[in-house]
This record gives structure tokens, C-alpha cells and sequence, in this order.
């Protein structure tokens, strides 16, 4: 009887250990799920008979990243896709063709986008779209090499407060493989990204256009029937639809559409809004200056980077101390033997010119000081700065549309990437967002209820919203507490900067704690990247490593 006991008590702690170890691992299960694509994207990509194909035409408004992930997305749903997109050129060769070779040289003029902010600011690419495009298109790497982008660890040297964060986190049984990302502009990933998506299926076709309106069916305000689409030529077409998808960016021309037709039926029952009341918004005043340097053939060997130059894709990030300190600064490597140094800031500090640049390192303070290869480097590119091109910008409004608690919404109606929601660029979610949202809607489109229906069915629009903002509302729920720690900053109506003190205070220790403990620094790396869920950075231990950081910071041992 005695070793019955003896055997019990020493078994119930091993029981109830494994109990909680598989509670943990469900419960994550669970919330990855629900938070992130990573369970979605197995399932894209995997076309639907041409008998349970969705009937009519699928319409894209915007044919930039949001509208070609949608687009590739709905070509395996519905019978016809049409993409909208109002710049001409963006249909032709030309908004297809690579603009450098893999050699680095160049193939033909630029053509710069007249509606994009951002178009010549440097973009990280973050390593989920890159996992989506692989799953896509197995050729992604040699397509990224036609393109002369570069392959690398989705690693983006970022430097906080004298310390490395956000590093890919490391396999302990293959170390090797660590994460892998592409690397290169804008320019040149949204011309890869037409060219795969355009050629994937002769479902999709293009439409030099823009979208100023759509249309219900007759009697029943909850269904679109059909958009009008201004021509070049300033004509009129009017464009039947079996689904409306607003991918217009950052003018969220959705919601001015269904506040035109939606008159009548937005009434407000319960908790759910209005149009009226949707958007929330907010401005940080940032303002960002961009230098491409080209580097010639006899200065290549010269630049002192770690790697070499010809291993090279993104060589330092430096974000400041939120709330204390205001500049940030990226160099990378791009296509066509360019190297890209970008400076930002939240306020209207000004940046430097070609003749403070130095300068502008020298003003650092010492725990976002740059290495001296870093300076040499600059040294040597200087020499080139007749060669450089320059271009400045202003981030936009930041905004988030809550379509999931409207009174009023269409069935048919979907709005992807920046036309839901925009947040702050400087922590480059914003191409992961639309890949996102593509992917949500692949997953409503494969659910139970609709992956056998030739039809949207009633209520698909408030699923989608719904899932949606689960995927995607850590984005805007963890950058806003952090543009809420800088004065500058313009806050929603309504809201005081000190609403988000708290959570902007949270998610800055969590940052200073990374520099050291590399499992908050892979929960951090990806939350951000949306490979985990945001429970993630609250986990019990996480929480008790921040609360114990936090109290030696307040005696000043940390």
C-alpha cells in the first residue's frame, strides 16, 4: 500500500506536468490558427473544378500588392477575374519587365508610379510573403535572381538602443537553415509579383482604370451588382461583379462607395457602426529621404561590408529609443549595384542632405552609434554622390476601417492590404498585411459553408471581416501604443497619447529585453512577421521576465 502511495504522489506531478505541456501546445495551436495564415496557406493555390467555379467576374480594384495577391487568389475561385487599375502603364510590358538583369545592368527607362507615397522609400519584405510566393511559385528564387534581387537570412540588422533585435530565430537541431527571405525595391518586386501573377492564369485580365462607384441589385442594398469604371478617356463602363474587392490602397475608396449606396440601410443596431464611424485615424508626422547610390564596377571590392559586397543584401537598421529619441536610419543593397540609405523621423526634425550626412551620424548618441566599417563605407559612397539619386517623402494618415462591426455591409463586398488597414511603414508590415488578407480570403472561399457554393453567399462579407481583423489587428494594436510614446504625434479623436502609455511602455521593454534573450527576441521577430500568434508576447513566462527586467531597470541594474 505504502509504494502505491509513494508511486502516486510521484507520478501525479508527471501527470499534471504533461498535462499543462499539452494544454500549452493546444492552446498555441489554437491561437496560431486563429491570429496567423500559417494553418491557411497549404490550401492556396489548389483550383476549383470549372463546375463549382464561383459564376461571373470577380472585380479587382487596384492592381498593386494587395490587388495582385487578390487577384491571384480569386483565379482559383471564380470564372473571370478582372483587375482595375487606374495607371496605364502598369498593364503593359513595361509594369511586367525586369529593369536590371541578374548582372546588375540596366534593361530600360523607369517609369515611376504617380499614386504611390512610398514607391522610392526602401521596403523590408518581410519573410511571410516570401513562404506564400515559394508555396506559389516554386521558381520564385530564379525569378528574384532574373530580377537582380538577392536571397539571403531574413535577417534585417536591426539595431535598438545598443543591442540587435528581431533576428531570425535559430533551429538548435539544423542551425543552417535559418530563415530565408528575398531582398529588393519596390519597383522591382511589384513588377516580379505582376509577372507571376499575370501569367498564372489566363483567368485574370487587366483593365486600365478606375473605380469611382458600385451598384446593388434592384430591391436588395445587400448585394453588389455591378462597378463603374471611369477609362482613360473619361468614359464610363460599367463592370457586372459577383465580388467587389477593394484593393485601392491607401484612398480606402471602398467605404466611399457603400457610404454612396448604403444610405438607406446603414442603420446601427446594437453595437454595430455606422460608415460614418468606421475609420479610426491617426498621424505620426513622419518624413523619410532616400539616397541610391550606384556603386561602379571599381568601388564594389572596396566597401568594407562583413559579408562582401557581392553576399550583401540588407547591411543595418537603426531604430531610436521610442518616445526619447526620433531618427532611424536603413542602408541595403538593391538591384542594379545600388546601395539605398534611408533616414526617417517622427516629428519634423530635418533630415540630412548629401553635405550632412556624416554630420548625421555624429550626432548619434553612443548606443546607436554605427560601427567604423559602417562610416568607411559611407566614405567610399560619398565619393559617388554625383551618381546618387535622392527622393524624399511624408507617411500618410494611419488608419483602420472596423468593416466587422458595420451595420451596413454587402455580402459581396472585401477590401485587402492598405484599403482596411494602413499602418506605420517604419515597421514594414505592410506587404505581409496584403498577403494576409489574400490569404484570409482564400480560406473563406475553401470553408464549409461556401468552398461548393457557385455563389457568394449571404453574410460572407461579415465572416471575412471578422476573421480578418483576427489576423491582422496585431499590427495595428502593436505599433499605435508605440507612435503614441513620440509627442509629435496626432492621436485618434477622441484618444490622449496617454491612453497608450501603458501598452507603448510594454512593448518597449519587451524590445530592450530582446537585445539579451534570444526567446523574447524570436517571440518578438515573429509576432511582428506574422508567424505567431500575439499571445505569444504574453505568455506567462515572457510576462515574468518583462516585470523582472522592468523592476531592475527602476534600481538601475538592467
Amino acid at each position: 500500500m505504502t509504494e502505491l502511495v509513494v508511486s502516486a504522489l510521484l507520478f501525479l506531478p508527471l501527470a499534471a506536468g504533461a498535462f499543462w505541456y499539452s494544454f500549452a501546445i493546444i492552446f498555441r495551436r489554437f491561437f496560431t490558427r486563429k491570429s496567423t495564415v500559417l494553418y491557411d496557406l497549404p490550401s492556396v493555390g489548389k483550383p476549383r473544378a470549372d463546375s463549382q467555379r464561383i459564376k461571373g467576374t470577380a472585380a479587382v480594384c487596384g492592381g498593386s500588392f494587395s490587388g495582385l495577391w487578390t487577384a491571384r487568389i480569386l483565379s482559383d475561385h471564380f470564372e473571370d477575374v478582372l483587375i482595375v487599375e487606374p495607371e496605364v502603364w502598369l498593364g503593359t510590358s513595361e509594369g511586367r519587365d525586369t529593369l536590371y538583369d541578374e548582372k546588375g545592368i540596366k534593361l530600360g527607362p523607369t517609369h515611376p508610379r504617380t499614386r504611390v507615397q512610398q514607391y522610392t522609400t526602401a521596403h523590408a519584405l518581410q519573410p511571410l510573403s516570401y513562404k506564400a510566393l515559394k508555396h506559389l511559385f516554386p521558381n520564385i528564387d530564379e525569378e528574384v535572381k532574373k530580377s537582380d534581387g538577392r536571397l539571403s537570412i531574413a535577417d534585417f540588422k536591426v539595431h535598438f538602443s545598443g543591442g540587435q533585435i528581431m533576428q531570425p530565430p535559430e533551429d538548435k537541431r539544423r542551425p543552417e537553415d535559418r530563415l530565408q527571405n528575398f531582398f529588393f525595391s519596390r519597383d522591382a518586386y511589384e513588377r516580379l509579383l505582376r509577372r507571376l501573377v499575370m501569367s498564372s492564369s489566363s483567368r485574370i485580365r487587366w483593365l486600365a482604370g478606375t473605380a469611382v462607384s458600385v451598384r446593388t441589385v434592384k430591391n436588395d442594398p445587400m448585394t453588389l451588382s455591378s462597378v463603374v469604371v471611369r477609362l482613360p478617356d473619361n468614359s464610363e463602363q460599367v463592370i457586372e461583379a459577383a465580388l467587389v474587392a477593394d484593393c485601392s490602397g491607401t484612398s480606402q475608396a471602398g467605404l466611399k462607395w457603400l457610404k454612396r449606396v448604403g444610405a438607406k440601410a446603414d442603420e446601427t443596431p446594437g453595437k454595430l457602426l455606422s460608415l460614418a464611424d468606421l475609420r479610426l485615424s491617426y498621424q505620426t508626422v513622419q518624413q523619410t529621404r532616400t539616397y541610391r547610390f550606384y556603386v561602379p564596377p571599381e568601388a564594389r571590392d572596396k566597401l568594407p561590408l562583413p559579408n562582401g559586397y557581392e553576399n550583401t543584401a540588407w547591411i543595418y537598421s537603426c531604430m531610436p529609443m521610442f518616445g526619447v529619441s526620433s531618427k532611424s536610419f536603413l542602408a541595403d543593397r538593391i538591384e542594379g549595384h545600388r546601395i539605398r540609405l534611408m533616414f526617417g523621423s517622427w516629428g519634423d526634425e530635418p533630415l540630412p542632405d548629401f553635405s550632412d550626412i556624416k554630420e548625421f551620424f555624429g550626432s548619434l548618441s553612443p548606443e546607436e552609434s554605427v560601427p567604423d566599417w559602417f562610416m568607411s563605407m559611407l566614405d567610399i559612397l560619398l565619393e559617388y554622390e554625383h551618381l546618387a539619386e535622392v527622393s524624399s517623402s511624408k507617411y500618410p494618415v494611419l488608419s483602420c476601417i472596423r468593416y466587422e462591426q458595420a451595420a451596413y455591409l454587402p455580402s459581396n463586398f472585401v477590401a485587402i492590404g492598405d484599403s482596411v488597414m494602413q499602418v506605420n511603414p517604419t515597421f514594414a508590415q505592410g506587404c505581409s498585411k496584403a498577403c494576409v488578407g489574400a490569404i484570409t480570403l482564400d480560406s473563406i472561399l475553401r470553408s464549409r459553408s461556401t468552398k461548393n457554393s457557385t455563389s457568394i453567399p449571404a453574410g460572407f462579407s461579415r465572416r471575412f471581416f471578422k476573421k480578418l481583423v483576427c489576423k491582422t489587428s496585431s499590427a495595428w494594436e502593436g505599433t499605435k501604443p508605440i507612435d503614441y510614446l513620440f509627442h509629435t504625434t496626432i492621436p485618434v479623436k477622441g484618444e490622449k497619447l496617454s491612453d497608450e502609455r501603458l501598452k507603448g511602455r510594454m512593448m518597449l521593454t519587451i524590445m530592450l529585453l530582446a537585445r539579451t534573450d534570444k526567446s523574447i527576441d524570436s517571440a518578438l521577430f515573429n509576432v511582428v512577421n506574422f508567424l505567431a500568434p500575439p499571445t505569444d508576447l504574453i505568455h506567462p513566462i515572457t510576462i515574468a521576465k518583462v516585470l523582472l527586467f522592468w523592476a531592475r531597470q527602476q534600481f538601475c541594474l538592467a
